[in-house]
Protein backbone atom coordinates (compact mmCIF):
# COMPACT_ATOMS: atom_id res chain seq x y z
CA UNK A 1 0.00 0.00 0.00
CA UNK A 2 1.39 3.54 -0.86
CA UNK A 3 -0.17 6.39 0.26
CA UNK A 4 0.66 9.84 -1.57
CA UNK A 5 0.25 13.47 -1.11
CA UNK A 6 0.47 16.25 -3.56
CA UNK A 7 0.95 19.01 -1.60
CA UNK A 8 0.58 21.56 -4.17
CA UNK A 9 -1.78 24.55 -4.54
CA UNK A 10 -4.65 21.70 -4.82
CA UNK A 11 -4.46 18.82 -2.59
CA UNK A 12 -4.97 15.39 -3.78
CA UNK A 13 -4.65 12.24 -2.37
CA UNK A 14 -3.41 9.22 -4.13
CA UNK A 15 -3.77 5.30 -3.32
CA UNK A 16 -1.93 2.45 -5.41
CA UNK A 17 -2.50 -1.05 -3.67
CA UNK A 18 -0.74 -3.83 -5.51
CA UNK A 19 2.78 -3.33 -4.55
CA UNK A 20 4.86 -6.68 -4.91
CA UNK A 21 6.00 -8.48 -1.78
CA UNK A 22 3.16 -6.31 0.93
CA UNK A 23 5.99 -4.01 0.90
CA UNK A 24 4.33 -0.58 2.58
CA UNK A 25 5.66 2.93 1.93
CA UNK A 26 4.20 5.88 2.69
CA UNK A 27 5.55 9.37 0.48
CA UNK A 28 4.64 12.92 0.40
CA UNK A 29 5.37 14.81 -2.19
CA UNK A 30 5.95 18.82 -1.82
CA UNK A 31 6.76 20.00 -5.86
CA UNK A 32 9.39 17.73 -6.78
CA UNK A 33 10.44 16.56 -3.48
CA UNK A 34 9.71 13.04 -1.60
CA UNK A 35 9.49 12.66 1.94
CA UNK A 36 9.99 8.84 2.55
CA UNK A 37 9.10 6.64 5.42
CA UNK A 38 10.33 3.38 3.83
CA UNK A 39 10.65 -0.55 5.68
CA UNK A 40 13.88 -2.41 5.80
CA UNK A 41 12.94 -4.20 2.97
CA UNK A 42 12.28 -1.36 0.47
CA UNK A 43 15.77 0.64 1.82
CA UNK A 44 18.12 -2.55 0.64
CA UNK A 45 16.53 -2.46 -2.41
CA UNK A 46 16.33 1.01 -3.55
CA UNK A 47 19.89 1.35 -1.50
CA UNK A 48 21.30 -1.26 -4.27
CA UNK A 49 19.55 0.32 -7.18
CA UNK A 50 20.72 3.45 -5.71
CA UNK A 51 24.60 2.08 -5.81
CA UNK A 52 24.42 0.15 -9.38
CA UNK A 53 23.42 3.55 -10.33
CA UNK A 54 26.49 5.55 -9.14
CA UNK A 55 29.39 3.25 -8.93
CA UNK A 56 31.64 6.23 -8.63
CA UNK A 57 31.16 6.50 -4.88
CA UNK A 58 33.94 3.60 -4.51
CA UNK A 59 36.19 6.62 -5.64
CA UNK A 60 36.60 7.79 -1.75
CA UNK A 61 37.55 4.52 -0.24
CA UNK A 62 39.99 3.77 -3.19
CA UNK A 63 41.53 7.53 -2.79
CA UNK A 64 41.61 6.77 1.26
CA UNK A 65 43.41 3.40 0.47
CA UNK A 66 45.98 4.84 -1.81
CA UNK A 67 46.82 7.95 0.17
CA UNK A 68 47.04 5.57 3.82
CA UNK A 69 49.04 2.94 1.88
CA UNK A 70 51.67 5.97 0.75
CA UNK A 71 51.61 7.68 4.35
CA UNK A 72 52.04 4.19 6.09
CA UNK A 73 55.20 3.76 3.52
CA UNK A 74 56.29 6.78 4.83
CA UNK A 75 55.74 5.97 8.70
CA UNK A 76 57.88 2.53 8.36
CA UNK A 77 60.25 4.12 6.67
CA UNK A 78 60.79 7.13 8.91
CA UNK A 79 60.39 4.42 12.15
CA UNK A 80 62.53 2.17 10.69
CA UNK A 81 65.83 4.93 9.87
CA UNK A 82 65.23 6.18 13.73
CA UNK A 83 65.30 2.68 15.23
CA UNK A 84 67.95 1.35 12.73
CA UNK A 85 69.46 3.89 11.07
CA UNK A 86 72.19 4.62 13.99
CA UNK A 87 73.13 1.39 14.11
CA UNK A 88 73.42 0.00 10.56
CA UNK A 89 75.42 2.28 8.97
CA UNK A 90 78.62 0.80 8.79
CA UNK A 91 77.40 -2.82 8.41
CA UNK A 92 77.33 -3.74 5.00
CA UNK A 93 74.15 -6.18 5.12
CA UNK A 94 72.05 -5.84 8.19
CA UNK A 95 70.01 -8.96 7.24
CA UNK A 96 73.27 -11.51 7.65
CA UNK A 97 72.74 -10.38 11.91
CA UNK A 98 71.68 -13.44 14.13
CA UNK A 99 68.05 -12.23 15.86
CA UNK A 100 69.62 -11.52 18.67
CA UNK A 101 72.14 -8.57 17.71
CA UNK A 102 68.94 -7.59 15.21
CA UNK A 103 67.19 -6.94 18.64
CA UNK A 104 69.58 -5.49 20.17
CA UNK A 105 69.60 -2.98 17.66
CA UNK A 106 65.99 -2.06 18.00
CA UNK A 107 66.09 -1.95 21.55
CA UNK A 108 69.09 0.36 21.31
CA UNK A 109 67.09 2.22 18.97
CA UNK A 110 63.87 2.62 20.94
CA UNK A 111 65.86 4.01 23.96
CA UNK A 112 67.75 6.62 22.23
CA UNK A 113 64.69 7.67 20.31
CA UNK A 114 62.06 7.02 22.15
CA UNK A 115 60.50 10.94 22.43
CA UNK A 116 60.75 11.30 18.71
CA UNK A 117 59.12 7.17 18.15
CA UNK A 118 56.32 8.31 20.37
CA UNK A 119 55.93 11.84 18.65
CA UNK A 120 56.07 10.16 15.25
CA UNK A 121 53.25 7.21 16.04
CA UNK A 122 51.33 9.87 17.68
CA UNK A 123 51.52 12.42 14.11
CA UNK A 124 50.98 9.97 12.08
CA UNK A 125 47.56 8.46 13.84
CA UNK A 126 46.09 11.62 14.03
CA UNK A 127 47.72 12.41 10.26
CA UNK A 128 45.91 9.06 9.07
CA UNK A 129 42.72 9.86 10.78
CA UNK A 130 42.06 12.95 9.34
CA UNK A 131 42.58 11.72 6.01
CA UNK A 132 40.15 8.87 6.73
CA UNK A 133 37.45 11.66 8.22
CA UNK A 134 37.57 13.46 4.71
CA UNK A 135 37.28 10.51 2.55
CA UNK A 136 34.83 9.48 4.81
CA UNK A 137 32.48 12.48 4.91
CA UNK A 138 33.05 12.79 0.90
CA UNK A 139 31.69 9.14 0.82
CA UNK A 140 28.96 10.01 2.61
CA UNK A 141 28.47 13.20 1.15
CA UNK A 142 28.12 11.29 -2.46
CA UNK A 143 25.73 8.71 -0.67
CA UNK A 144 23.01 11.63 0.32
CA UNK A 145 22.94 13.64 -2.86
CA UNK A 146 22.33 9.96 -4.78
CA UNK A 147 19.95 8.93 -2.19
CA UNK A 148 18.27 11.89 -2.71
CA UNK A 149 18.81 12.90 -6.08
CA UNK A 150 19.53 9.57 -7.61
CA UNK A 151 22.82 10.70 -8.72
CA UNK A 152 26.06 11.73 -7.61
CA UNK A 153 29.37 13.43 -9.18
CA UNK A 154 32.98 13.59 -7.63
CA UNK A 155 32.39 17.52 -6.50
CA UNK A 156 30.28 15.98 -4.09
CA UNK A 157 33.00 14.07 -2.25
CA UNK A 158 35.04 17.30 -2.22
CA UNK A 159 32.50 19.70 -0.69
CA UNK A 160 31.16 17.36 2.05
CA UNK A 161 34.54 16.02 3.10
CA UNK A 162 36.45 20.02 3.11
CA UNK A 163 33.10 20.58 5.01
CA UNK A 164 32.86 18.02 7.35
CA UNK A 165 36.44 16.65 7.72
CA UNK A 166 37.70 18.10 10.73
CA UNK A 167 34.51 17.61 12.76
CA UNK A 168 34.07 14.21 11.58
CA UNK A 169 37.67 13.11 12.61
CA UNK A 170 36.70 15.16 16.19
CA UNK A 171 34.17 12.74 16.65
CA UNK A 172 36.28 9.87 15.70
CA UNK A 173 38.95 10.85 18.36
CA UNK A 174 35.62 10.73 20.85
CA UNK A 175 34.16 7.45 20.11
CA UNK A 176 38.05 6.46 19.81
CA UNK A 177 38.46 7.19 23.94
CA UNK A 178 35.12 5.70 24.25
CA UNK A 179 36.68 2.47 23.58
CA UNK A 180 40.15 2.47 25.38
CA UNK A 181 37.65 3.95 28.31
CA UNK A 182 36.73 0.11 28.40
CA UNK A 183 40.16 -0.64 29.60
CA UNK A 184 38.77 -0.59 32.98
CA UNK A 185 37.23 -4.02 32.65
CA UNK A 186 40.79 -5.63 32.66
CA UNK A 187 42.19 -3.84 35.57
CA UNK A 188 40.90 -5.77 38.63
CA UNK A 189 42.75 -8.87 36.70
CA UNK A 190 45.58 -7.27 35.58
CA UNK A 191 45.90 -6.13 39.35
CA UNK A 192 45.49 -9.36 40.55
CA UNK A 193 48.17 -10.96 38.38
CA UNK A 194 50.27 -8.16 39.41
CA UNK A 195 49.86 -8.72 42.70
CA UNK A 196 52.03 -12.40 42.49
CA UNK A 197 55.19 -10.52 42.19
CA UNK A 198 56.48 -12.33 39.14
CA UNK A 199 57.14 -16.00 37.50
CA UNK A 200 57.66 -17.04 41.67
CA UNK A 201 54.67 -15.91 42.69
CA UNK A 202 53.18 -17.43 40.04
CA UNK A 203 54.44 -21.04 40.93
CA UNK A 204 54.16 -20.77 44.64
CA UNK A 205 50.68 -19.46 44.56
CA UNK A 206 49.00 -21.40 41.28
CA UNK A 207 45.82 -20.87 42.40
CA UNK A 208 45.66 -17.30 42.46
CA UNK A 209 47.41 -17.32 39.51
CA UNK A 210 44.18 -19.28 37.64
CA UNK A 211 41.91 -16.67 39.49
CA UNK A 212 44.01 -13.60 38.12
CA UNK A 213 43.72 -14.73 34.53
CA UNK A 214 40.01 -15.86 34.65
CA UNK A 215 39.47 -12.32 35.84
CA UNK A 216 42.41 -10.95 32.70
CA UNK A 217 40.09 -12.92 30.50
CA UNK A 218 36.69 -12.00 31.75
CA UNK A 219 37.69 -8.12 31.53
CA UNK A 220 38.94 -8.92 27.77
CA UNK A 221 35.67 -10.26 27.08
CA UNK A 222 34.02 -7.62 28.65
CA UNK A 223 35.38 -5.10 26.94
CA UNK A 224 35.08 -6.83 23.57
CA UNK A 225 31.59 -6.56 24.41
CA UNK A 226 31.37 -2.92 25.37
CA UNK A 227 33.40 -2.29 22.14
CA UNK A 228 30.86 -4.27 19.67
CA UNK A 229 27.59 -2.68 21.39
CA UNK A 230 29.47 1.02 20.88
CA UNK A 231 29.89 -0.13 17.54
CA UNK A 232 26.66 -0.77 16.72
CA UNK A 233 25.03 2.02 19.28
CA UNK A 234 26.85 4.65 17.24
CA UNK A 235 26.82 3.16 13.97
CA UNK A 236 24.70 6.55 12.48
CA UNK A 237 26.98 9.13 13.97
CA UNK A 238 29.26 9.95 11.42
CA UNK A 239 26.17 10.03 8.94
CA UNK A 240 23.97 12.19 11.46
CA UNK A 241 26.57 14.55 11.44
CA UNK A 242 27.53 14.64 7.84
CA UNK A 243 23.99 14.59 6.68
CA UNK A 244 22.96 17.31 9.30
CA UNK A 245 26.23 19.20 9.42
CA UNK A 246 25.93 18.93 13.66
CA UNK A 247 28.94 19.11 16.11
CA UNK A 248 30.81 16.00 17.60
CA UNK A 249 28.33 16.14 20.83
CA UNK A 250 24.99 16.57 18.96
CA UNK A 251 26.24 13.74 16.68
CA UNK A 252 26.81 11.37 18.93
CA UNK A 253 23.61 12.46 20.49
CA UNK A 254 21.66 12.01 17.32
CA UNK A 255 23.45 8.49 16.53
CA UNK A 256 22.25 7.14 19.87
CA UNK A 257 19.22 8.54 19.63
CA UNK A 258 18.10 7.02 16.16
CA UNK A 259 19.64 3.38 16.99
CA UNK A 260 16.75 3.80 20.09
CA UNK A 261 14.15 4.54 17.13
CA UNK A 262 15.45 1.94 14.83
CA UNK A 263 17.22 -1.09 16.82
CA UNK A 264 16.27 -3.77 14.54
CA UNK A 265 17.06 -1.88 11.38
CA UNK A 266 20.19 -0.85 12.56
CA UNK A 267 21.37 -4.18 13.74
CA UNK A 268 20.08 -5.66 10.58
CA UNK A 269 22.47 -3.74 8.22
CA UNK A 270 25.48 -3.99 10.88
CA UNK A 271 24.90 -7.82 10.23
CA UNK A 272 25.04 -7.34 6.64
CA UNK A 273 28.01 -5.53 6.39
CA UNK A 274 29.88 -7.56 9.28
CA UNK A 275 28.55 -11.03 7.26
CA UNK A 276 29.70 -9.40 3.73
CA UNK A 277 32.62 -8.50 4.79
CA UNK A 278 33.30 -11.98 6.89
CA UNK A 279 32.22 -13.93 3.71
CA UNK A 280 34.61 -12.02 1.30
CA UNK A 281 37.35 -12.87 4.29
CA UNK A 282 36.76 -16.95 3.87
CA UNK A 283 36.68 -16.68 0.15
CA UNK A 284 40.54 -15.21 0.04
CA UNK A 285 41.28 -17.30 3.23
CA UNK A 286 39.92 -20.77 1.56
CA UNK A 287 40.20 -19.98 -2.11
CA UNK A 288 42.72 -17.26 -2.43
CA UNK A 289 46.08 -19.07 -0.59
CA UNK A 290 45.26 -21.47 -4.14
CA UNK A 291 44.34 -18.30 -6.69
CA UNK A 292 46.49 -15.55 -6.91
CA UNK A 293 43.54 -13.91 -9.22
CA UNK A 294 40.39 -14.91 -6.23
CA UNK A 295 43.16 -13.78 -3.71
CA UNK A 296 44.08 -9.63 -5.68
CA UNK A 297 40.02 -10.06 -5.88
CA UNK A 298 39.23 -10.20 -2.58
CA UNK A 299 41.75 -7.62 -1.10
CA UNK A 300 39.60 -4.99 -3.64
CA UNK A 301 36.05 -6.56 -3.38
CA UNK A 302 36.05 -4.27 -0.07
CA UNK A 303 37.19 -1.01 -1.67
CA UNK A 304 35.19 -1.60 -4.62
CA UNK A 305 31.86 -3.08 -3.22
CA UNK A 306 31.12 -3.40 0.24
CA UNK A 307 32.10 -0.21 1.57
CA UNK A 308 30.34 2.06 -1.29
CA UNK A 309 27.15 -0.38 -0.94
CA UNK A 310 26.85 -0.58 2.59
CA UNK A 311 27.77 3.42 2.89
CA UNK A 312 24.67 4.23 0.69
CA UNK A 313 22.86 1.45 2.23
CA UNK A 314 23.91 3.57 5.86
CA UNK A 315 22.98 6.98 4.55
CA UNK A 316 19.42 5.70 2.87
CA UNK A 317 18.30 4.39 6.12
CA UNK A 318 19.22 7.35 8.36
CA UNK A 319 17.53 9.60 5.56
CA UNK A 320 14.40 6.96 5.44
CA UNK A 321 14.50 7.04 9.15
CA UNK A 322 14.49 10.61 9.43
CA UNK A 323 11.92 11.04 6.76
CA UNK A 324 13.97 13.23 4.75
CA UNK A 325 13.89 13.95 1.00
CA UNK A 326 14.54 10.80 -1.07
CA UNK A 327 14.90 9.45 -4.94
CA UNK A 328 12.07 6.98 -5.76
CA UNK A 329 12.70 7.32 -9.90
CA UNK A 330 10.68 3.86 -10.03
CA UNK A 331 7.89 4.94 -7.65
CA UNK A 332 7.70 8.26 -9.61
CA UNK A 333 7.52 5.88 -13.01
CA UNK A 334 4.24 4.05 -11.48
CA UNK A 335 2.16 6.71 -9.94
CA UNK A 336 0.22 7.27 -13.33
CA UNK A 337 -1.59 3.98 -12.82
CA UNK A 338 -3.30 5.08 -9.95
CA UNK A 339 -5.00 7.89 -11.63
Amino acid sequence: MVSVSLHTSPIFTISKGGISGGRQDHCFISGRSFHMYEDFGTTLNRGFKTWTRNLNICIPFILNFFVSLILYAFFFGLMGFLLFGSSTGSIADPSTLPPAELYNMLWEGIRDNMVVSGLAIIVFSLLGMFLQAFFTAGAIGMAKKASETGDTILSDMVWSGSKNAFRLFLTSLLITLMLLAGIVFIVPGALKIGDLSGLSGLVENPEAAVGGMGTLAIGILVWGIYSLAINIVLSLTPYALVIDELDPLDALKKGYSFFKKNKLDVFLIWVIAIGLAFINGLVGEYLGSQNTLISGITYIVPVLVLQPLTTILWTRLYLAGEGRELDNHYDLLSVPDGF
